[in-house]
């Protein structure tokens, strides 16, 4: 199977967005169904991704077999230095062919194209195995955080802090 990862472009947002919902329905069990429906509802809508992605304050990288979506990272627009990795997800299918890791290794590339010093993901537990494999480091447990869950952080430090790139609007 060959993969290419690439950033999303507007051509392309309704199949990422159907696979972003099924994602959040069926791969993060920590949620329960009112908050999943919550997130798809009233955060993460079809019109405020638009907007987010429009203005630059998400990135997503989808991973295609030939026109075929079957995997996405959505980034937060780097912050302080910082590029957080909002969500994550694979197709069932698909899983444990290295897609999630082309997408890691993505996010990676552009935070240190952007300069960022730091990557960081909040984490299911059951995800936790995955994220050790792609070498990111385990930097912390948050008990019952948001929306009632379980995380763990991970991170890794890519490069050094740097002023201009920390205060970027």
């Amino acid at each position: 199977m060959t993969v290419r990862i690439e950033k999303l472009i507007y051509k392309d947002f309704e199949e990422f967005y159907k696979l972003y919902s099924l994602t959040l329905e069926n791969d993060f069990p920590g949620y329960t169904k009112p908050v999943i429906d919550y997130f798809l509802n009233k955060i993460y809508t079809r019109e405020a991704l638009i907007n987010w992605l429009s203005s630059g304050w998400k990135i997503v990288f989808i991973a295609k077999n030939q026109e075929k979506i079957l995997g996405f990272a959505m980034l937060d627009k780097p912050y302080g230095g910082v590029c957080f990795c909002r969500w994550l997800g694979v197709l069932k299918k698909a899983r444990k062919k290295g897609i999630g890791k082309k997408l890691i290794n993505a996010w990676l590339d552009f935070s240190k194209s952007y300069g960022c010093h730091k990557v960081e993901i909040a984490s299911q537990p059951e995800s936790r195995e995955f994220y050790e494999k792609c070498n990111l480091e385990l930097e912390g447990k948050r008990n019952l955080s948001y929306f009632g869950i379980n995380q763990y952080i991970f991170g890794k430090t890519i490069g050094q802090p740097d002023d201009e790139v920390m205060t970027k609007d």
